[in-house]
């Protein structure tokens, strides 16, 4: 899930990989010593980030913010509510804009409000090569055109691959089985993206799974380990972090299992009648000008980049969804129940319709990604001075994030916050629409009617610009109190795609398994590092095999 198809927003990988894994190594004792003296030069370098901006700081430690961000954000959030203030993060000061004033800054112009540059310093892309560059633009014009404009034609080719690595990688669960299902959740949405993204040719070769499944984790350990140093000493300090090096290995990788079939397809592409591939490599192929498509290193880049920042958000919220349903198992029945009428067939799961008659679930999983997703969002980099209207002075230079921990626990925005209820936004779209009918009855019974138009088929992104009377409180939806997908001109593009995706694989597990937690066991906790929230990555869940389906 990608904020402009970049690698960083909404890019909650990484505390399956733990500070040990930051700091350790096979070379203990030289990584531990190491560690110590960059931790005591992150800790007391001075801080020369001067912020002009008049507004109140909320204070804590630099370690508490390295390992309890979403507390902090909660109570930070709780004492200013809508009042733009100031936080001292592990990645440097940030001016925090609540809920009520992010929407005069979403549809500022990229030379006033940047959110590449924002990513990109984010990223420290100067060392790391970590952002599309010029080939942003195309990657987002292709996710939202080609990608989510047809999700029902892909849906056979995931349906298709979701079994096979159930057959081939799940438990058979006849009893009750213990099972880590964190891990297995991240090939299983490698092995569904890299279906789309690079075809059936390569997505099940283990050596793509690696590098496509590793490489976001390398690249967040790398800038980590570059955040330790001050900006003065990067230059120098790039040479010590092993990381680098293993991404342009990875990028190498990336680029020799590419090669031979963007080859293959640009030498068939000349043959007449010859039926192109459906998949992501052949559109970037053409979309890319003629002098570029033969650049296999960029292409082999661009996949990567993709990779890192969709298989790991996406994993790790089916994984929320699953700690979810392991808790409430009222809901299991209720969106099987759904899943069964929904999906009678196995033609159902290819009908276009068939994911977005799932509400229920689309409900339950937003109510998960509401209590377990994003600590901040809406990450931005003041370019032109701007003025708020609560007289608040954004001088050029300043990073702005939104508080989404605080936010998804507000009471004025969700009723009960604190309570998970799998069918509130269910609810809230069932009464939009009453109210709605009720709205439209009325106008017409005082009013002559007149010859209406047809609707037209609608497609998920018909929502941004002219949204269903419930549409707002959809999966998918964007709005000020709902940015885990970004929000503006740069909210994901893939968030359709990771939708469908997520919706498939707990709607096949409803329908062929119980589920639930250990006896005496709680909800998983989640790991926190950083910005960085995950789901737990040792957790074992118990399923069993359903007689019937």
């Amino acid at each position: 899930m990608v904020e402009d198809a970049s690698p960083y927003t909404n890019f909650t990988i990484v505390t399956d990989v733990l500070p040990s894994q930051v700091l350790g190594g096979s070379r203990l004792s030289y990584y531990i010593a190491f560690s110590a003296i960059l931790l005591c030069i992150w800790l007391f370098q001075p801080d020369k980030q001067r912020c002009s901006v008049s507004a109140p700081f909320y204070k804590a430690s630099r370690l508490k913010w390295m390992f309890s961000a979403d507390t902090l954000v909660k109570d930070s959030y709780s004492k200013f509510r809508d009042t733009v203030y100031q936080i001292k993060t592990t990645e440097g000061v940030r001016t925090i804009i609540p809920a009520s004033l992010v929407g005069e800054l979403k549809g500022l112009p990229e030379d006033t409000l940047s959110a590449r540059t924002a990513v990109r310093e984010a990223m420290l892309s100067e060392y790391t090569n970590l952002c599309a560059g010029q080939h942003t633009d195309t990657l987002s014009l292709l996710l939202k055109c080609k990608m989510t404009g047809q999700l029902a034609r892909m849906a056979p080719q995931l349906k298709e691959e979701l079994e096979y690595i159930l057959a081939t990688e799940f438990p058979e669960c006849e009893e009750w089985t213990p099972f880590k299902i964190q891990p297995f959740m991240i090939r299983t949405i490698a092995r569904l993206s890299g279906r789309i993204f690079v075809g059936p040719t390569l997505n099940r070769v283990e050596e793509w799974m690696d590098v496509s499944i590793n490489f976001a984790v390398t690249a967040f350990i790398a800038v980590i380990k570059l955040q330790f140093f001050p900006p003065w000493m990067r230059p120098a300090a790039q040479y010590l972090v092993s990381e680098l090096r293993t991404i342009r290995r990875d990028l190498e990788k990336a680029e020799a299992m590419l090669t031979p079939i963007i080859e293959e397809r640009i030498r068939d592409g000349e043959i007449p009648g010859y039926e192109k591939p459906d998949d992501f490599v052949q559109w970037l192929l053409d979309a890319l000008p003629e002098d570029q498509r033969r650049d296999y290193y960029i292409q082999g880049k661009l996949q990567l980049l993709l990779s890192a920042a969709s298989i790991h958000t996406t994993s790790n919220l089916t994984t929320d969804c699953i700690y979810d349903l392991a808790v409430h198992q009222d809901m299991q029945k209720i969106l099987r129940e759904e899943a069964r009428e929904v999906l009678e067939d196995d033609e159902a799961w290819e009908r276009k319709d068939s994911m977005g008659r799932l509400k229920k679930l689309d409900s339950f999983i937003k109510e998960s990604q509401r209590l377990s997703g994003n600590v901040t969002s809406f990450i931005r980099k003041v370019m032109k001075p701007i003025d708020l209207s609560d007289g608040t002075h954004l001088p050029a230079g300043t990073n702005l994030l939104a508080p989404m921990a605080g936010v998804a626990i507000d009471s004025r925005y969700y009723p009960d916050p604190e309570v998970f209820d799998g069918l509130r936004f269910w609810k809230l779209r069932q009464q939009q629409q009453q109210h709605s009918t009720s709205s439209s009855i009325s106008a017409t019974s005082s009013s002559t009617p007149s010859p209406s138009p047809s609707p037209s088929p609608s497609s998920p992104l018909d929502e941004q610009a002219t949204p269903s009377p419930s549409g707002k409180w959809q999966f998918t939806s964007i709005n000020d109190t709902a940015m885990n997908f970004g929000l503006g001109k740069h909210a994901c593009p893939g968030r359709f795609f990771a939708g469908c995706e997520i919706k498939m694989i707990l709607a096949h597990l409803l329908l062929n398994y119980d589920i639930k937690l250990k006896d005496g066991e709680g909800r998983p906790s989640p790991n926190m590092f950083m910005m960085t929230k995950s789901p737990s990555t040792t957790a074992e869940i118990l399923f069993r095999r359903r007689s019937c389906s």
